[in-house]
Parts: C-alpha cells; structure tokens; sequence
C-alpha cells in the first residue's frame, strides 16, 4: 500500500517537444532547455540488421564504421578531429531495428554537427571507396573477434539467435554479421545498401538543449532540406516465431564456470505484453530480493548470479534468464530451480507489491534518464520510432501503470510455455566446440554495437 501511495503521489513525467517534417520526408524533433549547457543531435535511420538479407548480413553494423570514414566535405579523419578540438565528441550504434548517430559538446557546435551529418547522409555513397571499405571490414572482423568468438560465452550468443528464430526470420543472424558475409561484401553491395537506407524519409532528427527552435530549424532546412526525398523503403514482415518444443544445445567454451541461457520468443516492442514481460523481468531478476536471485544465489547457493530481461524489438522481443553456476554446482541444477520459480510465477503470479515495486523501480528509472540531454534525445526518437510521436511518454508508461498482477501472470504464462531456447556452456580445454543434444527440436540482437568499444 505505501509503494503504491508513493507511486501515485509522483508528478507525471513530460517529454516536451515539436515534431515536423521536411519536404524530403526528414522527421525533425526539437526539444529546447535553456536550463542545460550543451546540445545533443541524435539521428535515428530505421535500418538495423533485419533489413539485411540472408548471405549479405552485417551491413546495418559495417555502415555505421563506414559513416565516420568520412564523406565529400569533411573527409577522414576529418569529422573526429573538427568535432574535438572544439569540445564536442560523437558515436553510433547499431541494433536489430535501427541505427543512430549522435553528435554533443557546447550549443555553439549545433550546426557544425548538422552540416558534417548532412554531408555524409548527402555524399557518403559517392565517396565510398575500396580501400575504405576493407578497411572498416577488417576493423568489424576483428570486433566479432574480440566480442564473439573470444569471449568468454560470446559464440553461445551467436547459436542463441539462430536457434530461437530460424532462418528465413531477420532476427536469425546476429547485428554484427556473419564473417563469411563480412568477407564477400563489395564495393557495389555497400554502396546500394547505402543508397536504399539511407535517405531523409527514413530518418528522424533530434536536437535537444540550449538553442533557439527558429535558429535550429533554418539550420536544418538549409543542410537537409536540399535533398531529393524517395518514399520510405520497407520490407514484408516476417511470420511470428513459435516453438512447440524446447530446444537445448550444449556448448562447450574457454571458461571458468558453467552457465545456463534460457530465451522464449515475446510480445513485441510497445505492444501488448511488452510492458507486463518488462515488469515479470524485474520481479524475477532485478536486485537481491528478486524471485531467482533469492533462490538461486541467496537460499539454495548455487548460483552467483542472475539476470533476467525483456528485450524489446521490432518484429518480436526476447525474454531471456541466465545465470552462472557456482563452483561445484551444475547447469542441470540450475535449470530445475529456475523451472520452479517459474512454475509457481504462472500458477499464482506475482503479488500486487511486487507490480507495483517493479513499477515504481521502472519510472524512476526513466527520471534518471531525461536528466541527460543525450538519454532525452534517444527516448523522443524511440517514441517517434514505435509510436510516430517523440512526446508519447505517457502513453509509453501508460501501459505499465495499467498492468496488473494478474495481466502479467497471464502473459508470462502464455510466452514463457514450453517453446524455448537452453543453452548449457560448459567449462572446456578446448574453444569451439558444440554439439546439439539427441532429440532437440529444432539472439539477444547486441544492440549498440559502438564505433569504439
């Protein structure tokens, strides 16, 4: 009762902004505050590694490295050196559904940053070069290298991805590609994945912080505004992914501990049962008192840790648990305690304090969040990207302060059902090996690949 009386008492979170378009189709979100030092530009293309098509994955990624090798006005390293020396810094990520770039540092660099980001929208596929592009090919290599296949449990993420959504499915390879695809990209692919992605109408613009709205927008019309619009290029969506069965691999990898992966295929991103998966993630693994950590690492003492989330895409979303044997205990041991927590989650759900803990945990979260003119930023365009309104932040948190114990009860009970992905790692001598169990039936997509890791 005193969560949900501190819950209603909290002033309702705003997001204040204005949202228009270019001619060319450029959507352009302006949110002001003088209050702030700085600027941000944020500049969201709807292009991620679904976009790709089978023996031509990684492109959404690569492109991201391609776009800072410099284009017709600011060539490299052109755009890192002007940005520097005058106090601002920049970076880029690539997910399953979109890439952004973002530009800040003081509000006297807004249009430096809107003219270096409309010369390479403009130019970059004209000045795209062979040896620019093997280049960035072998620096993404090199990251698959470092953050897949010589991480500890990092290829049990590239097996998790194919597995929970087969192939035909964009989701089936993970963002950063596969090395095999890397390798035969040419010159003529990258140049007409430019070309197809990106153009204004598939962009939307964020400038937040201390500026003037009419300075800001005559500033945008006269960097952007030139440019030819196309309609916005779209691809046919895929059918749902649904597994009747459980699927469970064993991998064998150079680590210290043993490790279970569990993942179900959920709601997508901003539709019904995203939010009630995003609560039943907290309550399940969030902090100490959670349900899993409770008794996998606090009662029964055999793991060292847990985590549980809800990732929420596009085309379908991602609820995974994981946790990390302790020393003398067993991945099998695992597996038969998380079962029974989630056994008793579907069969009862989860307590009204609980929701409303998880709630309140989540909406201070998002607080935190629009304290920083960048997070601000990402959050206008991921409303513009899922609701085609950068100010839906009510509308966004609506949804969690609607649900309730018994909503979430249900929508757990129905995605977390039979049809599942279990990876089991275990400690090895030797690296790459994994072999897939008799009678098996037969991605967490890493989200912000960044330019410098």
């Amino acid at each position: 009762m005193l969560i949900a009386l501190l819950l209603a008492a909290l002033p309702p979170l705003q997001l204040q902004a204005t949202r228009s378009q270019l001619p060319n189709g450029l959507t352009v979100i302006l949110s002001p505050d003088h209050s702030v030092p700085g600027v941000v530009v944020d500049i969201w293309y709807r292009v991620g590694s679904k976009d790709e098509d089978a023996g031509r994955t990684g492109f959404a990624h690569l492109f991201e490295h391609l776009m800072f090798m410099g284009a017709r006005y600011v060539p490299y390293p052109g755009f890192d050196q002007i940005m520097e020396a005058l106090g601002g810094q920049n970076n880029a990520t690539t997910g399953n559904d979109t890439t952004h770039y973002f530009e800040s540092g003081p509000s006297n660099l807004l249009e430096t940053f809107l003219w270096m980001e409309a010369d390479r929208l403009a130019t970059l596929g004209q000045e795209m070069t062979a040896e620019k592009l093997e280049t960035q090919r072998k620096v993404v290599l090199n990251e698959r290298r470092q953050s897949y296949e010589n991480r500890p449990y990092g290829k049990a993420e590239l097996v998790l991805y194919e597995k929970l959504f087969p192939g035909p499915h964009p989701y089936h390879w993970p963002v950063i590609g596969s090395a095999k695809d890397l390798e035969a990209a040419t010159l003529d692919d990258v140049k007409k994945f430019f070309a197809r992605w990106y153009v204004p109408s598939n962009a939307s613009l964020a400038i937040v912080g201390d500026f003037d709205p009419a300075n800001a927008r005559a500033l945008v019309e006269k960097y952007f505004g030139w440019l030819p619009g196309t309609p916005r290029p779209t691809r046919p969506e895929p059918v749902p992914v649904k597994h009747e069965a459980e699927t469970r691999l064993s991998m064998e990898d150079a680590v210290e501990l043993p490790k279970i992966i569990l993942a179900w295929p959920s709601p997508p991103a901003a539709r019904p049962g995203d939010a009630e998966c995003d609560l039943a993630s907290l309550i399940l693994g969030k902090g100490r008192a959670s349900r899993l950590y409770l008794k996998l690492v606090h009662e029964q003492q055999i793991a060292t840790d847990v985590s549980v989330g809800q990732e929420s895409l596009d085309l379908q979303s991602v609820f995974r648990i994981e946790a990390m044997a302790r020393p003398g205990h067993t991945t099998a041991e695992l597996l038969k305690s998380i079962d029974e927590v989630l056994a008793g989650f579907r069969e009862k759900g989860p307590t009204l304090a609980e929701v409303e803990s998880a709630r309140i945990g989540l909406y201070t979260g998002v607080a935190r969040a629009l304290e920083g003119l960048r997070p601000r930023a990402e959050m206008l365009n991921r409303n513009e990207f899922h609701y085609g309104d950068p100010t839906a932040l009510a509308r966004d948190l609506g949804r969690y302060e609607a649900a309730t114990p018994e909503a979430v009860r249900e929508v757990l009970s129905r995605v977390l059902g039979p049809g599942r992905v279990v990876i089991e790692v275990q400690p090895a001598k030797k690296i790459g090996r994994h072999r897939e169990e008799p009678g098996s039936a037969w991605r967490r997509a890493v989200a912000g690949r960044r330019r410098h890791p």
